[in-house]
């Protein structure tokens, strides 16, 4: 069995998920809040449906059984990497003309509850994404190369 590197599509999946971002957060601010929540996972969908497609394109040939593990868990776990940096970086920012922010955070933050809630949130979240990236790389994928290769 061929022996790929996925790295490459790793960065290229950091890459779209920084555009994709930065695209759905301005349009976010024209959009009423639950029609914006949607916004939040746009991001993460496009950025792994583009890095299928590069997949396909160069490779020429859909995901092996282990590759589609190996995409499902890497990209969920850097997609929530991507957003704890982006977390920290805004409170940083905002630390700098406020440091009564930073402290604040410290502070709340060894609360057991609130860790326990965001915890929560992030696995109702990452399940699905697991899931649905599951599906993408392995069934659809197939679909998708023998549509595009024959």
């Amino acid at each position: 069995m061929l022996n790929l590197s996925l790295t490459k599509y790793y960065a290229w999946f950091l890459l779209f998920c920084f555009i994709f971002t930065c695209i759905s957060s301005v349009l976010r601010t024209f959009f009423i809040s639950p029609i914006s929540f949607v916004l939040l996972i746009l991001p993460y969908l496009v950025a792994m449906v583009s890095v299928l497609y590069l997949f396909l394109k160069q490779q020429k040939r859909a995901p092996t059984r282990r590759e589609m593990f190996k995409f499902a868990g890497m990209l969920n776990l850097l997609f929530w990497l991507f957003n704890f940096v982006g977390f920290v970086l805004v409170v940083l920012w905002m630390a700098i003309q406020d440091p009564r922010i930073w402290q604040y955070l410290v502070t709340v933050e060894p609360n057991p509850q609130l860790i326990a809630l965001i915890s929560l949130f992030i696995a109702i979240i990452a399940v699905p994404f697991y899931v649905i990236t599951l599906w993408f790389y392995g069934p659809q994928a197939k679909r998708m190369a023998q549509h595009m290769f024959g």
